[in-house]
């Protein structure tokens, strides 16, 4: 059945008109809405109202729910308190190859769910519900390419010690890190020095100086309780990160069906337009639609869209979470060659070790054909890097980051249309240029991006 549509001219579709229309759009729901914080009512209105707008221009529309570990990045901390002094105690009474056996697991633990975004699941675990939502909207003949654009809803909770000066902050995360480093380099060297005399497990005690050493690092047991509470109970606005993304898929829901309206439907190329949910905390909403929706999307091309900000930053990712993750260089490489076709500067790199991932990570780890078109500095000097602050407002984002991202969007989708998405000819193709692993950053402050 047609929908009805208020159709416009031509020129008030243009990708400039779009970003508008999706920064008022990101503006609105944080007005009525606020931050969004995972599973939060907030987030689920956002995604309520979110898949109203995808009704409006698709041929059908689902919300799925989503179970969400909300401790999945606070727990690491909160049990480093405990952890810490076990090891200690182990190393005081003569056990220091136990003390090292929990350190090692603890740090595993911590690389595996914060460094890697692969958490352990567990029967008793605590989960609240998500909402991701999704529309498409269909060719008119038989579908021979599927595209994927996607952001997530959510907004990041913010960090209770990021405004605190160089000092505090030192106190509060620097210095606790730093104990818990030490602990487990004493039980290191405590196990080589036994094995070398070959009393590892031989009851035995510190000599007086190491004991009063072990007795001393206990003591600083109390500094490790200020990572109980690194993350704050608020959120952030979450206006660049990452809402004007999910506006800007609307946006493009509203472009081709206008185009279906005007005449000029997709022949060949179905679209899915998805919100998702969780993001901020490890990608749990992603993770499960595409899980869920995957063997459904065989071939299937994903373009994430994330913290848009800057319109002389546009980069599309070749790898993701913390550079673990390898996404599609091909897609990305092509993506560049789009956007420089089209007069933008743009680029493909990895993303920074410790800055993160993406929702494309997901949609790779299902086996899809993926990146993420991102326009933020990732440090904190080239540019303000306001994404998980609560400086993350709609007056940070400029519009022309948007309209690009738009415009690479709607270049892809009428390539894939015409057959010449992979085709040599467009205008300053991307050389071989070398991949840059790791670019070099210089952080104020700790992210889990």
């Amino acid at each position: 059945e047609h929908k009805t549509v208020h159709t416009h001219k031509i020129e008030t579709l243009k990708a400039g008109r779009l970003a508008s229309l999706a920064l008022d759009f990101t503006s609105r729901l944080i007005e009525q809405l606020g931050p969004r914080l995972a599973t939060s009512e907030s987030a689920q209105k956002a995604a309520e109202q979110i898949e109203q707008e995808y009704r409006k221009f698709c041929d059908q529309t689902q919300s799925s729910s989503v179970a969400v570990d909300m401790d999945i990045h606070a727990f690491p901390l909160k049990i480093a308190p405990i952890v810490y002094p076990i090891i200690l105690l182990f190393l005081f009474f003569g056990l220091p190859y136990l003390g090292f056996i929990l350190f090692a697991l603890y740090c595993y633990y911590v690389y595996r769910v914060m460094y890697l975004y692969k958490p352990f699941s567990y029967k008793k675990q605590k989960k609240k519900q998500g909402v991701n939502v999704h529309g498409i909207l269909e060719p008119s003949e038989e579908v021979r390419q599927t595209i994927l654009f996607t952001a997530h809803h959510d907004s990041a909770p913010l960090y209770r010690y990021n405004q605190l000066d160089r000092l505090s902050y030192a106190k509060k995360v620097a210095l606790p890190v730093a104990l818990f480093g030490v602990s487990g380099i004493l039980c290191f060297l405590q196990v080589l020095v036994e094995l070398m005399s070959r009393t590892l497990l031989m009851p035995n005690m510190p000599s007086l100086v190491l004991a009063l050493l072990h007795l001393l690092l206990l003591s600083c047991s109390p500094f490790l309780f200020s990572l109980k509470h690194f993350y704050h109970e608020q959120a952030s606005p979450g206006a660049g990160d990452n809402l004007a993304s999910v506006a800007l898929t609307v946006q493009l829901s509203r472009y081709f069906h206008w185009k279906r309206a005007c005449g000029q439907p997709l022949k060949h190329t179905r679209l899915y337009f998805c919100s998702f949910d969780a993001e901020e905390y490890a990608l749990q909403g992603s993770r499960a639609w595409f899980q869920e929706m995957a063997p459904s999307l065989e071939n299937a091309l994903v373009l994430n869209f994330d913290c848009l900000y800057y319109a002389d930053k546009l980069t599309f990712l070749e790898k993701d979470v913390n550079a673990s993750v390898e996404l599609s260089s091909l897609l990305a490489r092509r993506c560049v060659e789009i956007a420089r076709s089209m007069g933008y500067e743009a680029k493909s790199e990895s993303i920074p070790r410790l800055a993160g991932g993406t929702d494309a990570a997901e949609a790779s780890r299902a086996g899809l054909q993926s990146c993420t078109l991102t326009s933020v500095g990732w440090d904190d000097r080239s540019k303000p890097s306001v994404y998980h602050t609560k400086d993350d407002v709609v007056s940070a984002i400029e519009v022309k980051a948007i309209e690009q991202a738009i415009s690479v969007g709607i270049r892809l989708v009428e390539l894939s249309e015409t057959g010449q998405l992979w085709e040599e000819g467009l205008e300053e193709p991307l050389s071989e240029e070398k991949l840059e692993e790791e670019p070099k950053l210089i952080f104020s402050k700790l992210t889990n991006r």
